[in-house]
């Protein structure tokens, strides 16, 4: 069984026999996604081409603490575990992440920090994510939903957990059979099909692959189902546009949002008001009808595609 948290480890040995390089072409490279977060693997992964096409490297080596959910769809470069024992002389280390500590990777956002550290041009555009492949039947009367996170700066909880029963009771009595696919299962939400708790992530994925749509928040299943292709609704006014895909986005630009595309390196659950009325004003007033109207967007548009 594949566990879906990993504890912190050192990344496997390797040496570098050319540290300072600059220009990759013709190299041998070891490629490291620094997260242990599945969003950010994710978004690395979709400019994995783009780096191949642009910098021309002989190999590179793909170190990640998610290689169960990635496969190369080329011969030049490969996933590899990241606490994988083993050595690998190379010619250089090239660390790939975001610097919470870089305001220039705070203000771009995900993608931006993912193209400066890959020594991308900013206006590189993703790539189609090179995950595990999974045969996409869609099932039109089927929603997938992943309401909850271990993020709490990210969780849309209207009046606790009311706008959520109110998005799936909504979907519920339009017909559709609403698949909660969080590994968290503390809202307890009527009207869903509920998958909760299992080490294999895959048991998510073939629910998110087989819907219609997903309807989540700013983290891995979102970012899983936009690998995937299936289109996304979400919840997120906390980051800023750029910091995730195109998607349906539940936004309200009047209160404040954005903080995490302002702040490096948030450590509370809201660093402008936290223990005052206005703790998390950017998901306490998206309204449940906000969510709805994104998700009429997105039926209509899987209606024509």
């Amino acid at each position: 069984m594949v566990k879906r948290h990993y504890d912190n480890s050192e990344l496997m040995n390797y040496k570098e026999r050319e540290p300072n390089l600059e220009n990759f072409e013709g190299k041998e490279l070891l490629l490291h996604f620094d997260s242990f977060c599945l969003g950010d693997t994710i978004c690395f992964s979709s400019l994995m081409d783009a780096f191949m096409d642009y910098h021309k490297p002989k190999y590179v080596w793909v170190t990640t603490f998610f290689p169960h959910l990635l496969k190369s769809n080329r011969s030049d470069y490969e996933f590899i575990n990241a606490n994988e024992s083993g050595f690998l002389e190379i010619d250089k280390l090239v660390d790939v992440g975001y610097d919470k500590n870089n305001m220039a990777h705070t203000l771009g956002g995900m993608f931006y920090a993912a193209k400066d550290t890959m020594r991308l041009p900013q206006d590189t555009k993703p790539g189609k994510c090179p995950v595990i492949p999974k045969l996409r039947t869609t099932d039109p009367n089927k929603i997938t939903i992943g309401p909850e996170t271990i993020k709490e700066i990210s969780q849309w909880k209207y009046n606790e957990n009311e706008g959520w029963q109110k998005v799936v009771n909504s979907l519920h009595n339009g017909g559709y059979n609403v698949y909660n696919v969080s590994y968290e299962n503390t809202m307890n939400l009527e009207n869903v099909i509920g998958f909760h708790g299992h080490d294999d992530i895959n048991v998510a994925i073939n629910h998110i692959v087989s819907s219609r749509f997903f309807v989540g928040l700013s983290s891995g299943l979102s970012w899983l189902a936009w690998a995937y292709g299936v289109p996304v609704v979400m919840i997120s006014n906390f980051t800023k546009r750029q910091n995730e895909f195109d998607c349906f986005r539940v936004t309200n630009p009047y209160v404040c949002n954005g903080c995490f595309n302002m702040f490096p390196n948030i450590k509370t659950k809201c660093p402008i008001f936290l223990g005052t009325e206005r703790e998390n004003e950017c998901h306490t007033k998206i309204k449940p009808k906000m969510v709805i109207d994104k998700i009429n967007e997105a039926i209509i548009f899987t209606n024509k595609n």
